[in-house]
């Protein structure tokens, strides 16, 4: 008798082993990418320790070193600072000179990796992703039975990382860049109005606003109770006590009281219940009123959503956005979640007339001004 055939495990009896043909070289050309992606990772993480260590910052200062030199220069073990520095000489975010067995920080590099007030510096991105991915085993067992992370299971330094992106974000743009756009909101806050920043984090914005505009008067708003604390810190850092308030507050529940204008940064898609905190708003917007809505931008269609920027805003979105508004039973909006199409579906069933995209938008942020 004539055993039947035995197909090896992962081969075979598959749909596409019978119908596509295998391009050696497509698989060939992904091997490389997905080994240049591992690579890639590996750098990110090393780069996070060279942000709190002050790694970089040190090459810019003080220029080329060997190993011993730079390890007593930031008084690090000199076995680590070793295979760090060969790590990212071979990862080309380093140069070395053979001639002279040194590492160097070239000038080009020096604005993404040591220039922490510059917009284009990403150690703040390697943080977020790095601290992001922290509580893995509870979003593994999100994935299998539903619910999400909460946000008291991220790790504070993930907390201060986004106070540092949106901070860089706000310190760079927001005075001469972002409100420039909107002249009626300028006239407002320099004539003396009642302001919001509805999930202020730790309210840089509000505090840079309170400094350039004394007459206003601001309050912000936050869910979550460390932000809160840390925004009285930097209000009182900044000198700006006096016309700031700050409480720990979820908007979707209620606002307790009416405002001239309100700002949210990056709140709705974090919001477990996004429908009813725009609607909260637009009942607590006083008649003449304006709402600046500021979201991570995203194509109207999902599949839209390619590349680089894109793969960083969806892993961003599953292992914090999406999955802690999950959390509290939400929406799950997730980082991608406010295109324009959904902002202005969103703001009209919320009671609010027009949306007007502002031109300072760009590929990573959109801001739209919207009215009563």
């Amino acid at each position: 008798m004539q055993r039947p055939s035995r197909t090896p495990a992962g081969q075979g009896n598959h749909p596409m082993s019978e119908t596509t043909t295998f391009d050696k070289e497509r698989a060939k050309a992904f091997s490389r990418k997905m080994l240049g992606d591992i690579a890639g990772s590996v750098a990110m993480h090393l780069c996070v320790i060279g942000d709190r260590l002050g790694l970089f910052k040190d090459f810019a200062a003080n220029g080329p070193a060997d190993a011993a030199t730079f390890a007593t220069r930031n008084d690090i073990d000199a076995r680590y600072a070793l295979e760090w520095l060969e790590a990212l000489a071979a990862a080309d975010y380093l140069d070395y000179a053979p001639a002279t067995n040194q590492f160097s920080l070239p000038a080009e590099h020096a604005r993404p990796l040591a220039q922490d007030s510059h917009p284009t510096y990403q150690g703040n991105m390697c943080n977020l992703l790095a601290y992001s991915m922290a509580p893995l085993d509870q979003l593994t067992d999100a994935f299998r039975n539903g619910g999400g992370v909460a946000q008291d299971a991220f790790s504070p330094d993930l907390y201060k990382a986004m106070q540092r992106s949106s901070g860089l974000r706000y310190n760079n743009f927001l005075l001469n860049t972002w409100l420039p756009d909107m002249p009626d909101v300028v006239a407002m806050l320099e004539r003396g109005v009642d302001v919001a920043d509805v999930g202020c984090g730790r309210g840089t914005a509000m505090a840079l606003m309170a400094e350039a505009f004394p007459n206003s008067r601001f309050w912000g708003y936050d869910a979550f109770a460390p932000q809160v604390e840390g925004a009285r810190e930097e209000a009182k850092a900044r000198g700006v006590s006096a016309n700031t308030r700050f409480e720990v507050l979820d908007a979707s529940a209620d606002i307790p009281r009416d405002f001239d204008l309100i700002f949210t940064f990056d709140v709705i898609h974090d919001m477990a219940q996004p429908r009813e905190g725009l609607a909260n708003i637009r009942r607590h917007l006083k008649d003449g009123g304006i709402y600046v809505l500021q979201e991570i931008s995203a194509q109207d269609e999902r599949h839209e959503n390619r590349g680089f920027e894109a793969t960083i805003k969806y892993g961003m979105s599953l292992t914090y956005c999406m999955t802690t508004s999950l959390a509290n039973h939400g929406e799950g909006l997730g980082t991608l979640g406010m295109p324009f199409k959904v902002v202005r579906e969103l703001c009209a069933e919320a009671g609010f007339g027009a949306v007007r995209k502002l031109d300072c938008s760009n590929n990573f942020i959109s801001l739209f001004e919207v009215r009563c």
